[in-house]
Protein backbone atom coordinates (compact mmCIF):
# COMPACT_ATOMS: atom_id res chain seq x y z
CA UNK A 1 0.00 0.00 0.00
CA UNK A 2 2.75 2.43 0.95
CA UNK A 3 4.63 1.74 -2.27
CA UNK A 4 1.53 2.54 -4.32
CA UNK A 5 0.95 5.74 -2.39
CA UNK A 6 4.58 6.74 -2.64
CA UNK A 7 4.90 6.17 -6.37
CA UNK A 8 1.69 8.00 -7.27
CA UNK A 9 1.82 10.92 -4.84
CA UNK A 10 5.43 11.38 -3.79
CA UNK A 11 6.93 10.90 -7.23
CA UNK A 12 10.01 12.86 -6.33
CA UNK A 13 10.56 13.98 -2.76
CA UNK A 14 13.48 15.68 -1.12
CA UNK A 15 13.52 17.22 2.33
CA UNK A 16 15.11 20.60 1.74
CA UNK A 17 16.54 21.62 5.14
CA UNK A 18 13.37 22.65 6.94
CA UNK A 19 10.79 21.72 4.35
CA UNK A 20 9.83 18.93 1.96
CA UNK A 21 9.83 19.14 -1.83
CA UNK A 22 7.22 17.15 -3.70
CA UNK A 23 6.56 16.50 -7.40
CA UNK A 24 2.92 15.67 -7.95
CA UNK A 25 2.36 13.59 -11.06
CA UNK A 26 -1.39 13.27 -10.57
CA UNK A 27 -2.41 16.87 -11.29
CA UNK A 28 -2.05 17.91 -14.91
CA UNK A 29 -0.11 16.78 -17.93
CA UNK A 30 2.10 19.67 -18.93
CA UNK A 31 5.63 20.53 -17.67
CA UNK A 32 5.62 21.72 -14.09
CA UNK A 33 6.47 25.15 -12.76
CA UNK A 34 7.80 25.71 -9.27
CA UNK A 35 5.10 26.49 -6.72
CA UNK A 36 6.12 27.61 -3.23
CA UNK A 37 3.48 26.66 -0.68
CA UNK A 38 3.98 28.29 2.68
CA UNK A 39 1.45 27.66 5.43
CA UNK A 40 1.42 26.68 9.07
CA UNK A 41 0.45 23.07 8.44
CA UNK A 42 2.80 22.46 5.50
CA UNK A 43 5.95 23.82 7.14
CA UNK A 44 6.58 26.04 4.13
CA UNK A 45 6.75 23.02 1.84
CA UNK A 46 7.99 23.56 -1.67
CA UNK A 47 5.68 21.80 -4.06
CA UNK A 48 6.43 21.13 -7.70
CA UNK A 49 2.99 20.98 -9.22
CA UNK A 50 2.39 20.01 -12.83
CA UNK A 51 0.01 22.76 -13.86
CA UNK A 52 -0.72 24.52 -17.12
CA UNK A 53 0.87 27.94 -17.20
CA UNK A 54 1.21 28.39 -13.44
CA UNK A 55 3.98 30.69 -12.33
CA UNK A 56 5.72 30.54 -8.90
CA UNK A 57 3.36 31.72 -6.18
CA UNK A 58 2.67 31.43 -2.50
CA UNK A 59 -0.12 29.17 -1.36
CA UNK A 60 -2.06 32.14 -0.10
CA UNK A 61 -2.22 33.42 -3.70
CA UNK A 62 -2.89 30.06 -5.30
CA UNK A 63 -6.10 29.71 -7.27
CA UNK A 64 -7.88 27.50 -9.76
CA UNK A 65 -6.31 24.17 -10.53
CA UNK A 66 -2.99 25.06 -8.89
CA UNK A 67 -4.81 26.04 -5.73
CA UNK A 68 -6.88 22.87 -5.65
CA UNK A 69 -3.83 20.71 -6.20
CA UNK A 70 -1.87 22.58 -3.55
CA UNK A 71 -4.74 22.38 -1.06
CA UNK A 72 -5.09 18.63 -1.52
CA UNK A 73 -1.37 18.17 -1.10
CA UNK A 74 -1.28 20.47 1.93
CA UNK A 75 -3.89 18.25 3.57
CA UNK A 76 -1.78 15.16 2.87
CA UNK A 77 1.31 16.81 4.30
CA UNK A 78 -0.65 18.01 7.35
CA UNK A 79 -1.70 14.42 8.05
CA UNK A 80 1.85 13.23 7.48
CA UNK A 81 3.33 15.83 9.85
CA UNK A 82 0.73 15.00 12.50
CA UNK A 83 1.54 11.30 12.30
CA UNK A 84 5.24 12.07 12.28
CA UNK A 85 5.05 14.14 15.46
CA UNK A 86 2.69 11.75 17.24
CA UNK A 87 4.66 8.62 16.36
CA UNK A 88 1.60 7.10 14.71
CA UNK A 89 3.64 5.81 11.77
CA UNK A 90 6.28 4.08 13.85
CA UNK A 91 6.48 0.37 13.20
CA UNK A 92 4.39 0.54 10.02
CA UNK A 93 7.34 0.24 7.66
CA UNK A 94 6.57 3.67 6.19
CA UNK A 95 9.80 5.33 7.30
CA UNK A 96 12.04 2.51 6.04
CA UNK A 97 10.14 2.80 2.75
CA UNK A 98 10.90 6.52 2.54
CA UNK A 99 14.49 5.88 3.52
CA UNK A 100 14.90 3.52 0.55
CA UNK A 101 12.76 5.49 -1.89
CA UNK A 102 14.59 6.14 -5.17
CA UNK A 103 12.08 8.03 -7.36
CA UNK A 104 12.85 7.99 -11.07
CA UNK A 105 16.23 6.43 -10.30
CA UNK A 106 17.63 9.79 -9.19
CA UNK A 107 18.86 8.70 -5.78
CA UNK A 108 17.65 8.14 -2.22
CA UNK A 109 16.77 11.75 -1.60
CA UNK A 110 15.06 11.20 1.77
CA UNK A 111 17.61 8.76 3.19
CA UNK A 112 18.12 9.59 6.85
CA UNK A 113 16.55 13.03 6.51
CA UNK A 114 14.61 12.68 9.78
CA UNK A 115 15.54 10.57 12.84
CA UNK A 116 12.50 8.40 12.15
CA UNK A 117 14.19 7.21 8.95
CA UNK A 118 16.66 5.29 11.09
CA UNK A 119 13.88 3.09 12.44
CA UNK A 120 15.35 0.06 10.65
CA UNK A 121 18.94 1.22 10.16
CA UNK A 122 21.85 1.50 12.59
CA UNK A 123 23.79 4.75 12.70
CA UNK A 124 26.99 4.66 10.71
CA UNK A 125 28.93 6.58 13.37
CA UNK A 126 28.47 7.39 17.05
CA UNK A 127 30.21 9.51 19.67
CA UNK A 128 31.63 6.30 21.13
CA UNK A 129 33.65 5.91 17.94
CA UNK A 130 35.22 9.36 18.20
CA UNK A 131 38.99 8.96 18.60
CA UNK A 132 41.29 10.88 20.93
CA UNK A 133 42.03 14.06 18.98
CA UNK A 134 44.76 15.45 21.20
CA UNK A 135 47.32 17.34 19.16
CA UNK A 136 45.01 17.84 16.18
CA UNK A 137 43.94 21.26 14.91
CA UNK A 138 40.52 21.51 13.25
CA UNK A 139 38.87 24.57 11.69
CA UNK A 140 35.06 24.70 11.57
CA UNK A 141 33.39 27.48 9.59
CA UNK A 142 30.11 28.71 11.06
CA UNK A 143 31.13 27.16 14.36
CA UNK A 144 29.15 29.48 16.60
CA UNK A 145 25.64 28.08 16.07
CA UNK A 146 23.71 24.93 15.20
CA UNK A 147 25.60 22.17 13.43
CA UNK A 148 28.86 24.07 13.54
CA UNK A 149 28.57 24.66 17.28
CA UNK A 150 27.93 21.00 18.07
CA UNK A 151 30.64 19.87 15.66
CA UNK A 152 33.13 22.11 17.46
CA UNK A 153 31.75 20.98 20.84
CA UNK A 154 32.28 17.28 20.12
CA UNK A 155 35.74 17.89 18.68
CA UNK A 156 36.81 19.90 21.71
CA UNK A 157 35.37 17.28 24.07
CA UNK A 158 37.65 14.71 22.44
CA UNK A 159 40.81 16.76 22.76
CA UNK A 160 41.11 18.66 19.48
CA UNK A 161 42.31 22.23 19.28
CA UNK A 162 39.31 23.80 17.56
CA UNK A 163 39.11 27.08 15.68
CA UNK A 164 35.61 28.32 14.95
CA UNK A 165 35.15 30.87 12.18
CA UNK A 166 32.21 33.26 12.06
CA UNK A 167 31.24 36.77 10.95
CA UNK A 168 30.59 38.26 14.38
CA UNK A 169 33.53 38.43 16.77
CA UNK A 170 31.19 38.80 19.76
CA UNK A 171 29.05 35.78 18.81
CA UNK A 172 32.12 33.75 17.99
CA UNK A 173 33.71 34.44 21.36
CA UNK A 174 30.45 33.75 23.20
CA UNK A 175 30.20 30.32 21.53
CA UNK A 176 33.87 29.57 22.24
CA UNK A 177 33.43 30.45 25.91
CA UNK A 178 30.40 28.19 26.16
CA UNK A 179 32.22 25.27 24.53
CA UNK A 180 35.19 25.76 26.84
CA UNK A 181 32.88 25.73 29.86
CA UNK A 182 30.94 22.65 28.73
CA UNK A 183 33.94 20.56 27.64
CA UNK A 184 36.66 21.83 30.01
CA UNK A 185 38.77 22.42 26.91
CA UNK A 186 41.06 25.42 26.83
CA UNK A 187 41.94 24.97 23.17
CA UNK A 188 38.91 26.56 21.50
CA UNK A 189 39.83 29.62 19.47
CA UNK A 190 37.96 32.01 17.20
CA UNK A 191 38.60 33.47 13.77
CA UNK A 192 36.75 36.32 12.09
CA UNK A 193 35.41 35.07 8.77
CA UNK A 194 32.86 36.49 6.37
CA UNK A 195 32.45 34.10 3.45
CA UNK A 196 30.68 36.82 1.46
CA UNK A 197 33.95 38.77 1.23
CA UNK A 198 37.14 37.55 -0.44
CA UNK A 199 39.08 40.14 1.57
CA UNK A 200 37.77 38.68 4.84
CA UNK A 201 38.53 35.14 3.67
CA UNK A 202 42.10 36.07 2.77
CA UNK A 203 42.63 37.88 6.07
CA UNK A 204 41.27 34.88 8.00
CA UNK A 205 43.48 32.39 6.15
CA UNK A 206 46.53 34.62 6.62
CA UNK A 207 45.95 34.94 10.36
CA UNK A 208 45.34 31.20 10.70
CA UNK A 209 48.56 30.38 8.86
CA UNK A 210 50.54 32.38 11.44
CA UNK A 211 49.02 30.69 14.47
CA UNK A 212 48.49 27.19 13.04
CA UNK A 213 50.98 26.13 10.36
CA UNK A 214 49.42 22.67 10.44
CA UNK A 215 45.71 21.89 10.00
CA UNK A 216 44.41 18.35 10.40
CA UNK A 217 40.88 18.96 9.21
CA UNK A 218 38.80 21.68 7.57
CA UNK A 219 35.03 21.45 8.00
CA UNK A 220 33.20 23.71 5.54
CA UNK A 221 30.02 24.00 7.57
CA UNK A 222 28.85 27.63 7.22
CA UNK A 223 26.22 28.61 4.68
CA UNK A 224 23.13 30.58 3.79
CA UNK A 225 19.81 29.05 2.80
CA UNK A 226 17.10 30.46 0.50
CA UNK A 227 17.48 34.18 1.33
CA UNK A 228 15.99 36.92 -0.83
CA UNK A 229 18.26 37.85 -3.73
CA UNK A 230 21.48 39.46 -2.59
CA UNK A 231 25.11 39.76 -3.64
CA UNK A 232 28.48 39.18 -2.01
CA UNK A 233 31.15 41.89 -1.83
CA UNK A 234 32.43 40.63 -5.19
CA UNK A 235 29.00 40.80 -6.78
CA UNK A 236 28.13 37.10 -6.75
CA UNK A 237 24.61 35.87 -6.02
CA UNK A 238 24.73 35.31 -2.27
CA UNK A 239 24.04 31.55 -2.05
CA UNK A 240 26.52 30.39 -4.67
CA UNK A 241 28.93 33.11 -3.51
CA UNK A 242 28.99 32.08 0.16
CA UNK A 243 28.28 28.36 -0.03
CA UNK A 244 30.62 27.59 -2.92
CA UNK A 245 32.95 30.41 -4.00
CA UNK A 246 33.79 31.50 -0.46
CA UNK A 247 34.59 28.00 0.74
CA UNK A 248 36.49 27.24 -2.46
CA UNK A 249 38.81 30.21 -1.89
CA UNK A 250 39.24 29.43 1.81
CA UNK A 251 40.17 25.83 1.03
CA UNK A 252 42.72 26.82 -1.59
CA UNK A 253 44.36 29.22 0.84
CA UNK A 254 44.52 26.62 3.63
CA UNK A 255 45.76 23.69 1.53
CA UNK A 256 49.41 24.28 2.54
CA UNK A 257 48.50 23.80 6.22
CA UNK A 258 46.50 20.68 5.40
CA UNK A 259 49.37 19.26 3.38
CA UNK A 260 51.73 20.01 6.27
CA UNK A 261 49.55 17.90 8.57
CA UNK A 262 49.86 14.84 6.31
CA UNK A 263 53.45 14.34 7.48
CA UNK A 264 51.91 12.81 10.61
CA UNK A 265 48.88 11.14 9.01
CA UNK A 266 45.75 11.77 6.99
CA UNK A 267 44.18 15.24 6.69
CA UNK A 268 40.51 15.70 5.87
CA UNK A 269 38.22 18.25 4.24
CA UNK A 270 34.44 18.06 4.70
CA UNK A 271 32.00 19.93 2.47
CA UNK A 272 28.61 20.22 4.17
CA UNK A 273 26.12 19.91 1.33
CA UNK A 274 22.40 19.04 1.41
CA UNK A 275 19.89 16.81 -0.31
CA UNK A 276 18.63 20.14 -1.65
CA UNK A 277 21.14 19.53 -4.44
CA UNK A 278 18.48 17.24 -5.95
CA UNK A 279 16.40 20.37 -6.70
CA UNK A 280 18.98 22.53 -8.42
CA UNK A 281 18.31 24.25 -11.73
CA UNK A 282 17.47 21.90 -14.64
CA UNK A 283 21.02 22.42 -15.93
CA UNK A 284 22.46 21.54 -12.54
CA UNK A 285 25.04 24.33 -12.37
CA UNK A 286 24.23 27.39 -14.45
CA UNK A 287 26.92 27.76 -17.13
CA UNK A 288 28.03 31.33 -16.46
CA UNK A 289 28.49 33.90 -13.69
CA UNK A 290 26.09 36.19 -15.57
CA UNK A 291 23.28 33.66 -15.38
CA UNK A 292 24.00 32.91 -11.74
CA UNK A 293 23.72 36.63 -11.01
CA UNK A 294 20.53 37.23 -13.00
CA UNK A 295 18.12 38.61 -10.41
CA UNK A 296 15.13 38.27 -12.76
CA UNK A 297 15.69 34.52 -13.04
CA UNK A 298 16.54 34.02 -9.37
CA UNK A 299 14.75 31.15 -7.67
CA UNK A 300 15.61 30.86 -3.97
CA UNK A 301 15.16 27.10 -3.79
CA UNK A 302 16.93 26.21 -7.02
CA UNK A 303 19.76 28.64 -6.28
CA UNK A 304 20.25 26.96 -2.91
CA UNK A 305 20.15 23.55 -4.60
CA UNK A 306 22.73 24.75 -7.12
CA UNK A 307 25.08 25.86 -4.33
CA UNK A 308 24.73 22.50 -2.58
CA UNK A 309 25.36 20.63 -5.84
CA UNK A 310 28.45 22.83 -6.26
CA UNK A 311 29.63 21.63 -2.82
CA UNK A 312 29.50 18.01 -3.99
CA UNK A 313 31.17 18.72 -7.33
CA UNK A 314 33.89 20.70 -5.54
CA UNK A 315 34.50 17.87 -3.06
CA UNK A 316 34.71 15.29 -5.84
CA UNK A 317 37.10 17.35 -7.96
CA UNK A 318 39.29 18.26 -4.99
CA UNK A 319 39.35 14.61 -3.90
CA UNK A 320 40.69 13.64 -7.33
CA UNK A 321 43.30 16.39 -7.21
CA UNK A 322 44.54 15.54 -3.70
CA UNK A 323 44.27 11.75 -3.74
CA UNK A 324 48.07 11.37 -3.83
CA UNK A 325 48.61 13.96 -1.07
CA UNK A 326 47.03 12.00 1.80
CA UNK A 327 44.12 14.46 1.97
CA UNK A 328 40.62 12.97 2.02
CA UNK A 329 37.69 15.07 0.79
CA UNK A 330 34.05 14.10 1.22
CA UNK A 331 30.62 15.77 1.12
CA UNK A 332 27.77 15.23 3.56
CA UNK A 333 24.10 16.00 4.02
CA UNK A 334 23.40 16.44 7.76
CA UNK A 335 19.65 15.88 7.44
CA UNK A 336 16.72 18.14 8.28
CA UNK A 337 18.17 19.85 11.35
CA UNK A 338 16.59 22.10 13.95
CA UNK A 339 18.75 25.20 13.41
CA UNK A 340 18.19 28.86 12.61
CA UNK A 341 19.25 28.26 9.00
CA UNK A 342 15.51 28.02 8.30
CA UNK A 343 14.82 31.67 9.08
CA UNK A 344 14.54 32.74 5.43
CA UNK A 345 12.12 29.91 4.63
CA UNK A 346 9.49 31.50 6.85
CA UNK A 347 10.61 35.12 6.97
CA UNK A 348 7.39 36.31 5.32
CA UNK A 349 5.19 34.90 8.11
CA UNK A 350 4.11 36.75 11.27
CA UNK A 351 6.42 36.08 14.21
CA UNK A 352 3.89 34.06 16.18
CA UNK A 353 3.28 31.70 13.28
CA UNK A 354 6.94 31.36 12.39
CA UNK A 355 7.79 30.50 15.98
CA UNK A 356 5.02 27.87 16.05
CA UNK A 357 6.38 26.43 12.83
CA UNK A 358 9.90 26.19 14.17
CA UNK A 359 8.68 24.56 17.37
CA UNK A 360 6.70 21.95 15.44
CA UNK A 361 9.59 21.32 13.09
CA UNK A 362 11.97 20.83 15.99
CA UNK A 363 9.79 18.05 17.36
CA UNK A 364 10.67 15.69 14.51
CA UNK A 365 13.87 17.11 12.98
CA UNK A 366 17.40 16.15 13.98
CA UNK A 367 18.90 17.97 16.93
CA UNK A 368 22.23 19.43 15.76
CA UNK A 369 23.95 17.54 18.57
CA UNK A 370 23.30 14.26 16.73
CA UNK A 371 23.13 15.65 13.19
CA UNK A 372 26.77 16.74 13.53
CA UNK A 373 27.83 13.09 13.60
CA UNK A 374 27.84 12.71 9.82
CA UNK A 375 30.32 15.52 9.26
CA UNK A 376 32.34 14.36 12.26
CA UNK A 377 32.57 10.95 10.63
CA UNK A 378 33.93 12.52 7.45
CA UNK A 379 36.41 14.59 9.46
CA UNK A 380 37.85 12.21 12.07
CA UNK A 381 36.56 8.65 11.67
CA UNK A 382 39.38 6.12 12.09
CA UNK A 383 37.59 3.83 9.64
CA UNK A 384 37.34 6.52 6.96
CA UNK A 385 41.01 7.39 7.41
CA UNK A 386 42.32 3.83 7.47
CA UNK A 387 40.35 2.93 4.35
CA UNK A 388 41.36 6.19 2.61
CA UNK A 389 37.73 6.97 1.70
CA UNK A 390 37.53 10.08 -0.46
CA UNK A 391 35.22 11.69 -3.03
CA UNK A 392 32.06 10.23 -1.47
CA UNK A 393 28.71 11.66 -0.36
CA UNK A 394 27.00 10.75 2.93
CA UNK A 395 23.51 11.03 4.41
CA UNK A 396 22.60 10.68 8.11
CA UNK A 397 24.00 9.11 10.01
CA UNK A 398 27.26 8.53 8.12
CA UNK A 399 25.70 6.38 5.39
CA UNK A 400 27.21 6.57 1.93
CA UNK A 401 24.62 7.69 -0.63
CA UNK A 402 24.59 8.23 -4.38
CA UNK A 403 24.01 11.93 -5.16
CA UNK A 404 21.87 13.37 -7.93
CA UNK A 405 22.89 12.34 -11.48
CA UNK A 406 24.18 15.88 -12.09
CA UNK A 407 26.99 15.03 -9.66
CA UNK A 408 28.23 12.38 -12.09
CA UNK A 409 28.72 14.97 -14.84
CA UNK A 410 32.52 15.25 -14.91
CA UNK A 411 32.49 17.97 -17.55
CA UNK A 412 30.18 20.11 -15.39
CA UNK A 413 32.46 19.40 -12.45
CA UNK A 414 35.56 20.57 -14.31
CA UNK A 415 33.72 23.57 -15.80
CA UNK A 416 32.61 24.73 -12.35
CA UNK A 417 36.18 24.42 -11.07
CA UNK A 418 37.56 26.48 -13.99
CA UNK A 419 34.79 29.07 -13.66
CA UNK A 420 35.47 29.45 -9.95
CA UNK A 421 39.23 29.71 -10.38
CA UNK A 422 38.84 32.25 -13.19
CA UNK A 423 36.47 34.44 -11.20
CA UNK A 424 38.70 34.41 -8.12
CA UNK A 425 41.80 35.24 -10.16
CA UNK A 426 39.97 38.17 -11.77
CA UNK A 427 39.37 39.67 -8.34
CA UNK A 428 43.10 39.83 -7.59
CA UNK A 429 44.69 39.20 -4.23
Amino acid sequence: MFIAIGESIVARAAALGGYISFSLTACLKTPYEQVHVGTLITMYSNYRIEACGCQPLLARRAMGRCGGCAAATAALVAVFVGLLVSGGLKGTGFFPFLDRLNPAGRGQQLKGVFPAMHEAEAWGFTLAEMPDLSGQVIFVTGGNVGLGYWTAHHLAAHGAAVVIGCRSEARCEKAAMQIRAETASQTVETALLDLASFASIRACASALAKTHPRLNSLILNAGVMIPPFGRTAEGLEMQIGVNHFGHFLLTQLLLPQLEAATAAGVATIVAVSSNAHFVSYPEGILPSIERMNDEQQYNRVQAYGQSKLANILFAQELAARTKDKNILVNAVHPGAVDTDLLRHAIDWLPDAISQALLQAYGSFAWHPREAALTQLFAAVSPTLKSQRITGKYYHPIARETTPDPHAADEEMQRRLWRMTEDFISQQGS
